[in-house]
């Protein structure tokens, strides 16, 4: 009788560290780098886009102007482009991929960003003020925090993302 209890025991001991494993790492899960979560609103004409914005993305390359000015550039998507972005020999190869929002925050004094949608068949591009990026987390590898755009009222896009994203790739080549 004694060793039936025990293996019961035993069996349980192992279920309830497994729950405790399988919760541990869906916590993980849910906090990791390149993950953001928020959205993106745009309409144009008469077509509307609500884009669930679940990845960023930080990569660092030349400035397409001034090859000697490094930027560094935020992606939100809603798809995973983790393996496209480190196939890409030069940072303008990313662009083609992007089905959301990208930002560069070196190459001007005001944070610039474009929208691709729907297979890039809709794209808009615009500024906005510094202070709509506000960083919990502003190192040479990870770039965290909140970026909160509204151009809707002059035909832009609405943009709230909370995000934390690792350093994914560093380009040498601007095209």
């Amino acid at each position: 009788m004694k060793t039936n209890l025990r293996l019961r025991s035993n069996i349980s001991s192992a279920f309830q560290w497994a729950c405790y494993a399988t919760l541990c790492c869906m916590i993980l899960f849910a906090f990791r780098a390149d993950s953001s979560k928020g959205k993106l609103l745009y309409k144009t004409g008469s077509k509307s886009f609500d884009i669930d914005l679940k990845f960023a993305y930080f990569i660092i390359g030349p400035d397409a102007f001034d090859d000697a000015k490094k930027i560094r550039r935020l992606i939100f998507t809603s798809k995973n482009i983790d393996d496209k972005i480190k196939s890409c020999g030069a940072m303008n190869c990313v662009d083609q991929y992007i089905d959301g929002l990208q930002v560069d925050l070196d190459a001007a004094p005001r944070l610039l960003y474009w929208v691709n949608l729907n297979n890039q068949l809709v794209q808009y591009s615009g500024t906005a003020v510094n202070e709509s990026l506000a960083l919990t987390a502003d190192g040479k590898d990870k770039l965290a925090g909140t970026l909160k755009i509204d151009n809707s009222n002059s035909g832009g896009p609405k943009v709230d993302v909370t995000f934390d994203a690792a350093l994914k790739k560093t380009f040498t080549k601007a095209r």
